[in-house]
């Protein structure tokens, strides 16, 4: 205000002055996070730049993703906006009231925080039409000319082909260019079926079927926000397997999606992902086998001379063991397999981790 209009002391003012108000400056978007393969950061200009977290994004840039790639981006009045993998966004007009994104394509999930106002604090732009929230959690797709919206909490205001629609939570809804909207309720979540404990590697993970189900769409992520994707996949299989995933804590979560392509509800659960590691060498002393230890598990190594293990010569259970070495067995040429389970499982929850055979052709 000083340097626009030259005044020095504020009480010298006087009625009837004209003063001039400088633009507010413009509010960025801020990169929070950041996962997998490649992201840009698209400046107006068209320049390229690999995106890294605590990047800002200024208004007409654009932020996209490549495949298994992952961003979260923090707006300016608090929205948390997470991008899944083959997507582009544009950020647009951020001012003290609103802040506006343009979805080229692909995917985004926002949390909109509560405001005191009653301004719509998010607007979504896409190529069918608009979407606007505010104390709301949704996400939105648009492909092939259709827009998708799943509102998760609060309301969603759509604005298409002049008309509008509400969108309250547990609703969905479809634009399509030059159709009516069509509004319908949101499927229920699956139950995630995973042990409290998953020890294999790869990483499994299994839905119930929802009745209307089309397919379904399950997530990683290190946070129970989901601020932090790391692995995403859509089938119309109920089985998901996620390969070479660290050992460790992690939140999935599981929706199903309907005949319109709308996706539903999630159900989340906390998984540990204790991957075990076992090998077999053979040497003078005998057979030594070791493996990942893991407090609280029980390991059972089972040797057998056929590979169904109908006819088994040892069946041995460890606790708090890295292995054990072998000798004076009665073959040298065998089958072997290593079954884990919890010490709060039964016996027959077991899975096995690892096989293999010693002194053949496999």
């Amino acid at each position: 205000m000083r340097d626009a209009n030259g005044v020095n002391e504020p009480r010298h003012i006087q009625p009837g002055d004209i003063l001039e108000i400088p633009p507010l400056p413009s509010l960025t978007a801020e990169v929070r996070h950041r996962e997998g393969g490649q992201a840009w950061l698209v400046k107006a200009s068209g320049e390229r730049i690999p995106l890294r977290e605590g990047m800002t994004v200024a208004p007409g840039d654009a932020v996209e993703t490549a495949a298994r790639t992952f961003v979260s981006l923090r707006l300016p009045h608090g929205e948390d906006v997470v991008l899944p993998s083959s997507s582009r966004v544009v950020v647009k007009r951020q001012d003290r009231h609103n802040s506006r994104l343009y979805l080229e394509r692909g995917e985004v999930e926002a949390r909109v925080p509560k405001q005191q106002d009653r301004h719509e604090v998010l607007n979504i732009d896409t190529p069918t039409g608009i979407v606007g929230v505010r104390g709301t959690h949704f996400r939105v797709a648009h492909a092939d000319e259709e827009t998708r919206v799943s509102t998760l909490e609060g309301l969603v205001a759509l604005n298409h082909a002049n008309r509008a629609a509400d969108v309250a939570a547990g609703r969905g809804a479809l634009m399509n260019r030059g159709q009516p909207t069509r509004v319908t309720d949101l499927l229920p979540a699956p139950r995630l079926e995973v042990a409290g404990h998953a020890f294999r590697q790869p990483l499994r993970l299994d839905l119930s079927a929802v009745e209307g189900a089309e397919a379904y769409h399950v997530q990683l992520a290190r946070d129970p926000r989901f601020q932090t994707v790391f692995r995403d996949q859509r089938s119309d299989a109920l089985s998901f397997r996620f390969d070479a995933v660290p050992g460790g804590f992690y939140y999935a979560r599981g929706s199903a999606i309907d005949a319109l392509g709308i996706e539903g509800l999630y159900g989340r659960q906390l998984v540990l992902h204790q991957p075990v590691e076992a090998s077999l060498v053979a040497g003078d002393e005998g057979y030594a086998f070791h493996w990942t230890e893991i407090p609280d598990v029980e390991y059972r190594l089972q040797l057998s001379e056929d590979e169904a293990f109908g006819d088994l010569f040892m069946d041995r259970s460890f606790t708090s063991s890295q292995g054990v070495t072998l000798s004076n067995l009665p073959t040298e040429d065998f089958f072997w397999r290593l079954k884990v389970s919890s010490l709060e499982q039964a016996p027959e929850h077991s899975v096995i981790v690892a096989s293999g055979r010693q002194g053949g052709t496999r």
